[in-house]
């Protein structure tokens, strides 16, 4: 099965690159590959992948510190990370997470694991999206939202709650994220049940089933979560004649 979900392998080691490379494409994803932290940032001058792989000891740069960078950089600060490293490596699991990678493996490693735990990060990251999930189309001049052959009409308020949730799919938000980054208040100010009671506004005219939501769900203690394939329609400016 072919998935859209592209990796990006950085190691040195070329047949480690051709073993890993082997483990991903069995799963469907579409690999990237880069012998170097520098060949790694020319690939991602015009590819953003969705999730890295990355030796900790390379010769130019190691993997800690293209991690760091790859944080500090906005359209790769929240992909997620993976580092391979072998068992003879001063670099320890400690110091690999604290450089921002979301998972460790030692080499030689399992290939099942490697898929699972690439698999998993894939789930949880802002970019994943499921193959049968429903298409939700926003239109923002209009407030309007297309959910298949619906189309429904929701309060400028209602709108963006959904397009702030709808800008990452299957990223949960807590209602205190929602209230500054939605409301603009202020931290600590405001009320969950505000952001609770728009979210079930919104599951009245969206859900088939407002009661059982399968487009925007909760998550216990995490917050709230759209799941579907968003599509924001963007803003045409009219030309001056």
């Amino acid at each position: 099965m072919t998935n859209l979900y592209e990796i990006l392998i950085v190691d040195d080691d070329v047949q480690m690159l051709d073993m890993v490379e082997l483990v991903l494409k069995r799963e469907g994803y579409h690999v990237l590959r880069a012998v170097s932290a520098q060949k790694a940032m020319e690939i991602l001058a015009t590819i953003t992948p969705d999730l890295f792989v990355i030796d900790a000891i390379m010769p130019d740069t190691d993997g800690v510190a293209l991690c760091h960078k790859l944080r500090q950089t906005e359209d790769t600060a929240g992909i997620p990370i993976v580092f391979l490293t072998g068992h003879n490596t001063r670099l320890g699991v400690v110091e690999a997470l604290n450089s921002g990678a979301d998972d460790y493996l030692r080499k030689p490693f399992n290939p099942r694991e490697l898929a699972a735990r690439v698999r998993s990060l894939i789930r949880r990251s802002a970019h994943y999206t499921e193959p049968d999930a429903p298409l939700l189309r926003l239109l923002p001049s209009e407030c309007r939202v297309q959910v298949g052959d619906h189309d429904l009409i929701l309060t400028p308020m209602e709108f963006e709650l959904l397009k702030y949730l709808a800008l990452t799919p299957y990223h949960p938000h807590s209602a205190e994220e929602l209230l500054t980054q939605v409301w603009h208040y202020p931290d600590g100010v405001g009320d969950a049940a505000l952001v609770r009671n728009h979210v079930h506004n919104i599951r009245r005219k969206i859900e088939q089933d407002p009661e059982r939501p399968t487009i925007l769900q909760s998550r216990h203690g995490r917050g709230y979560v759209v799941k579907a394939k968003a599509q924001i329609e963007e803003e045409v400016s009219p030309q001056l004649s």
